[in-house]
């Protein structure tokens, strides 16, 4: 990917909103934490219902926050309690994700390319991992045109730019975010690379982007 000039003015937002995100009071972080995975199981769970193989419900197709993020480890309990099948990303060379299944207990080590942790285990393209029904995006912010700010590595963008968004059968992809992270549309410089979300999870509920741009 090559930078624009529009990539200095996504670094200083990132810088921005990083520092924002840390300044929030641990205790306030837990607690939308934990509402926006509420948010995330209602959602699921609120859908037509959808058995995968084996008679289980779909694959999330998730990831593991590190603080100061929203903590996602409650929500993939939760998940894998109700019966969803869980995946987590594994860092790859040349910026491409592979999915590790996840459970509660399943062994980590701290990813060599990353500042996360990832599963030991096998681990699989995602065209490999059957019956995904959701798609969560971790970010630093998203703009009500759906545009979307990371870390900078690109991994999400890679790899969301096999999976358009208006496919048929597209598999839904949407945020996950501090309430304070959902900006003004306009806000994040586009570039071509980077690919939209429809919606983003927060602390009071699942918004999306577009016309429809509301908490639901």
């Amino acid at each position: 990917m090559t930078r624009s000039p529009r990539d200095t003015d996504k670094d200083r937002l990132r810088e921005a909103l990083r520092t924002a995100r840390a300044a929030l009071d641990p205790a306030d972080r837990q607690r939308q934490s934990e509402a926006l995975g509420h948010a995330v199981v209602e959602y699921l769970t609120g859908l037509p219902s959808r058995q995968g193989t084996a008679g289980r419900r779909p694959t999330v197709a998730a990831y593991l926050g590190v603080a100061p993020e929203p903590e996602t480890v409650p929500l993939l309990e939760d998940l894998h309690r109700l019966g969803f099948g869980v995946v987590v990303p594994v860092c790859e060379p040349a910026y491409q994700l592979s999915w590790a299944t996840w459970h509660p207990g399943v062994a980590l080590q701290r990813s060599v390319r990353a500042p996360v942790e990832e599963p030991t285990g096998p681990r699989r393209p995602f065209d490999e991992v059957p019956d995904v029904g959701l798609i969560l995006v971790p970010a630093l912010g998203i703009d009500r045109s759906g545009h979307r700010i990371g870390q900078g590595g690109g991994y999400y963008d890679r790899f969301l730019a096999h999976l358009p968004m208006d496919a048929p059968g597209a598999i839904p992809r949407l945020g996950v975010v501090y309430r304070s992270e959902v900006l003004p549309a306009g806000t994040i410089p586009a570039e071509s690379y980077d690919q939209p979300l429809a919606g983003a999870f927060t602390p009071d509920g699942l918004v999306r982007f577009g016309a429809d741009a509301r908490p639901v």
